[in-house]
């Protein structure tokens, strides 16, 4: 699969917000779109994954620069 035009800035952005994260938490995702937890976690697109079962959710770098690129 190709790289959607964009995703290595996405990425490059990310890593230099978060330096040293390879996963973001949903709060630290919601902070830097200044928006809701219920609308990432409604967004069946969203990369947001849960972390055992808890309620904690968590996001890959990688794919939300991704999913950054292609929205």
């Amino acid at each position: 699969m190709r790289e959607p035009d964009g995703y290595r800035e996405q990425l490059e952005h990310l890593t230099q917000r978060f330096p040293g994260k390879e996963v973001l938490s949903i709060q630290e995702v919601c902070k830097m779109f200044r928006c809701n937890r219920r609308k990432f976690l409604t967004d069946k697109t969203f990369p947001v994954k849960q972390f055992n079962g808890t309620g904690k959710y968590y996001i890959p770098i990688v794919k939300l620069a991704w999913w950054m690129a292609t929205t």
